[in-house]
């Protein structure tokens, strides 16, 4: 009895032969071009979230091209010109700035800030007025888990 592991994504054009090359068998179909939309903007982030596992320089710099092979994709697909994305990295730079000064955000008292990371949980913690230095402990609020992830977009 062979066994399937159902992998349901987007895969590199050379990932069928080399499953064949291994002895084994694989199925894929053609994504429609709404489908591999959908798919290729899907990829992009698995790519990405390979980034901090790499172990060495080549790793990492394989990942980083499998990423821009991604970016690159969608940019064709949404007719995105290299003005544009010029541009907008250009007005990225001037609202929230670069990563020149490496600022870590441990916390803020601004609600309205809002983060892209969908695992990120989101913590918010009251605080007595007054005196900052009190040793009560703070009340803590936790999100239940679709607050959490709504709060963290």
């Amino acid at each position: 009895m062979s066994e399937r592991i159902y992998y349901n994504k987007l895969v590199w054009d050379n990932v069928p032969d080399l499953i064949k090359e291994k002895g084994k068998d694989c199925e894929v179909r053609e994504l429609s071009d709404e489908e591999f939309e959908i798919e290729i903007l899907k990829k992009v982030e698995e790519e990405a979230s390979a980034l901090p596992e790499t172990a060495s320089r080549q790793e990492l710099i394989d990942e980083i091209a499998d990423v821009q092979t991604c970016l690159e994709y969608i940019k064709d697909l949404k007719g995105i010109t290299e003005l544009e994305l010029a541009d907008a990295l250009e007005r990225h730079a001037r609202r929230k700035g670069r990563f020149e000064k490496k600022h870590y955000l441990v916390w803020s008292s601004d609600s309205t800030y809002e983060t892209n990371e969908k695992a990120k949980t989101v913590v918010r913690l009251t605080i007595p007025d007054g005196d900052e230095k009190t040793t009560d402990a703070p009340q803590v609020d936790m999100p239940e888990a679709d607050e959490a992830t709504s709060e963290a977009k």
